[in-house]
């Protein structure tokens, strides 16, 4: 590997390659994410500018040209090295202004050149390692500009072994070779063109290559991600690979073993952080494959922050003084931004600080408690599960949303068979509901609420929060609290990263305050949006926090129900038929749920 590297002037030390020779550290890498970025004569009026168009306009403003050297890479950081090096299927650099990240994809291009597979060059009949690559942009002009720009700095028009096609408006091909470490040719034909009113499967319809490059490929289209993955890996033509004879023929004819394995398939793309909106925040974040690998750089006011030697000492301040909130997080702190159609609610949530790494299995001995949103008015309930965990954080496991249109009972009998499959070993449970839940129904009538509904259902109490208390303010303040933490370390909300991915994009920006019309003398609505299923969910854990934090009356452990497993493995609310939850042996009525829980 170091080879490889060396063959066109990456700076790797021994070390460095050990670590990544490990496939571990993909996973080391998530614990450093971030942004990076210049700055130029910026004043708070240009950041007034809303359109996406605008917006990119400010961002290549921003941007800052690396200090090239033809001569040598260094890599920006560790995270971007990992990027260069991975051999997935598909790799994103997401990263800030300025964090080296469009060089990062030149080199990460050139290392999967010197690792493609040994062929017999139909030219001269020499064997080669063959690599086409197509670099893709919305348009050709926008290539031209931006990343042919900084691919012909670091193999201008005179660069040995290179040779240059195309051009005027018209897609560019540079063929590049050189001699690799062991002694193999490699070749390295990279097309830059733009898409325009083309679809990726009609641009390269006929045309065989072994990988691509989506640049800014959050500019692309949805569905631009797995179009190109089905696109390439289709070079060289297989009847041209040399055969298991011919690479050990040729190893014995160099002097040492060669390596040469199937035709590569790569796709690779770089980007600023997106809003949520964005469709690469789905398919990376909310979709993630095996195959699919997000490399996001530390935040560029970190101190694990990359391509800081190529920055000036004041660069990321500068930006800070002169950029509003949203174009800091994104550009600067290197998160998923949130639609500058709202505010988001929790301006303090950060993934990397409240997601936690890996699924959040929950604990059989502790409580499990439960926040519902519900209500006979509405038609969107909604429930968040979670526990308390030493020394005291709130940990939120799972969330359950099955749409609009759904009713009490419906929603009671899917969070009954969720309790059954994932939560079967419980041996305690807490329900908290919104107050609404205990009115508008018929009394006179018969007809139970939509408190009652549940308790039928469920065959467990169900309390209501907060003293019966639904203040918007409170139930806001007590999920900042969380997100703040207390004295303790490790006490801040802990969500889990599979299980809550609806209740995630709420924090990320979906669960906003909508904004006003420009003639609104303030800018934002007092009360958050309330916007399915996103509003919904948010609600819930309002409620689980406020039943773990807030005060639930003096007979609390009445509603912590033991309960066992049934023979088949269900879950079951009694360890016998004739056992209440209520502790007792007569049953209770359904029309008193909710009233010792004030």
């Amino acid at each position: 590997m170091k080879g490889h590297l060396q063959a066109f002037g990456l700076s790797v030390t021994s070390a460095v390659l050990a670590r990544m020779r490990a496939r571990q550290l993909v996973l080391c890498i998530e614990r450093a994410r971030g942004m990076s970025g210049t700055i130029g004569s910026i004043t708070r009026d240009d950041l007034k500018k809303r359109d996406t168009q605008e917006v990119r306009a400010l961002v290549a403003r921003y941007e800052i040209d690396e200090k090239f050297s033809p001569f040598r890479y260094t890599p920006p950081g560790p995270v971007a090295q990992a990027f260069i090096v991975s051999d997935l299927l598909t790799a994103v650099i997401m990263g800030p202004l300025g964090g080296g990240k469009t060089t990062a994809c030149v080199f990460k291009r050139i290392y999967a050149a010197s690792k493609a597979p040994i062929a017999w060059h139909p030219e001269d009949g020499k064997p080669t390692r063959m690599c086409r690559w197509i670099v893709l942009r919305d348009t050709f002009r926008s290539a031209e500009k931006t990343v042919l720009e900084s691919w012909k700095q670091w193999f201008h028009k005179k660069y040995p072994g290179s040779a240059w096609a195309g051009g005027n408006d018209r897609p560019v091909t540079h063929t590049l070779r050189f001699m690799g470490a062991d002694g193999v040719r490699v070749e390295v034909i990279t097309e830059f063109a733009g898409l325009g009113e083309n679809s990726i499967e009609t641009m390269m319809k006929g045309r065989e290559y072994s990988g691509g490059w989506l640049n800014e490929i959050d500019t692309h289209a949805d569905g631009s991600l797995a179009d190109m993955e089905q696109r390439v890996g289709r070079y060289p033509a297989s009847k041209n690979l040399l055969t298991v004879d011919e690479i050990e023929a040729l190893g014995r004819q160099l002097g040492h073993k060669l390596e040469s394995g199937q035709r590569l398939r790569m796709v690779i793309g770089d980007m600023n952080a997106p809003t949520v909106d964005s469709w690469t925040y789905r398919d990376l974040i909310k979709k993630r494959t095996p195959d699919r690998y997000l490399f996001q750089q530390p935040s560029g006011r970190s101190e694990e922050a990359e391509n800081r030697f190529n920055l000036e000492p004041d660069y990321y301040d500068r930006i800070v003084r002169n950029q509003e909130d949203w174009f800091v997080k994104r550009m600067v702190d290197n998160e998923f931004g949130y639609s500058r159609a709202g505010k988001p609610v929790y301006d303090a949530f950060d993934r990397r600080r409240h997601v936690a790494r890996m699924r959040i299995l929950t604990d059989p001995k502790l409580t499990l408690g439960i926040g519902i949103d519900i209500s006979m008015n509405t038609l969107n309930p909604a429930a968040v599960f979670g526990q308390t965990r030493a020394p005291g954080r709130i940990i939120v496991a799972d969330e359950l949303y099955l749409g609009h249109g759904v009713g009490a009972a419906r929603f009671g009998e899917a969070l009954k068979q969720r309790l059954s499959e994932d939560y079967s070993n419980a041996s305690k449970v807490r329900l908290w509901v919104d107050p609404a839940a205990e009115h508008g129904a018929d009394q006179e009538g018969g007809q139970l609420s939509a408190m009652e509904t549940l308790a039928v259902i469920l065959g467990l109490p169900i309390l209501i929060p907060a003293g019966g208390s639904n203040e918007l303010g409170m139930r806001l303040d007590a999920v900042k609290a969380e997100l703040r933490g207390y004295l303790e370390q490790d006490t801040h909300l802990l969500i889990d990263p599979e299980r809550c991915p609806l209740l995630l994009e709420g924090f990320e920006g979906k669960y906003r305050y909508r904004k006003r019309a420009e003639t609104a003398q303030t800018e934002y609505e007092e009360k958050p949006d309330k916007g399915h299923p996103h509003s919904d969910l948010h609600d819930s854990l309002q409620y689980l926090v406020l039943g773990f934090r807030g005060r639930t009356g003096a007979i609390r452990s009445a509603a912590d129900a033991d309960r066992a497993p049934r023979q088949n493995g269900g879950w079951s609310s009694q360890s016998g038929e004739k056992r209440s939850p209520w502790g007792g042996g007569n049953g209770f009525d359904p029309h008193q749920v909710g009233l010792i829980g004030r």
